[in-house]
């Protein structure tokens, strides 16, 4: 009795073992990069996708102009020139933001007077 269990529960640690292994990555990129792209074939702002729990990579997809999405490796010039040019881009944002709330801000108290 004592064996059947035990080889029982032996199978099924196995079988999960197995089905684990199987389990795609969540990563959009696989490691397929692009190696060299006109800037003009470039639709759009790069997306740029943070690690996370699913995929522990920095992904850097951009849209062709054929409407095809490709991935930029983060490691390379072009990838590195991305990176930089969108904290350049959150960074300058942030103040803008906070500049056009208080101008909004100081108009709507001027108006109620």
């Amino acid at each position: 009795m004592n064996s059947v269990v035990i080889t029982v529960l032996i199978s099924l640690l196995v079988l999960c073992a197995q089905g684990q292994q199987d389990t795609p990555s969540k990563c959009k990129c696989s490691k397929d990069f692009v190696g060299r792209i006109n800037s003009r074939q470039i639709k759009g702002e790069p997306l740029v996708l943070p690690p996370s729990i699913f995929c522990p990579h920095t992904e850097i997809i951009i849209t062709t102009t054929a409407d095809k999405e490709k991935c930029v490796n983060p490691k390379s010039q072009f990838g590195q020139l991305i990176l930089k040019n969108k904290d350049k881009q959150e960074k300058n944002g942030a103040g803008s933001k906070t500049t056009t709330t208080t101008t909004t801000t100081t108009m709507m108290a001027a108006s109620s007077q």
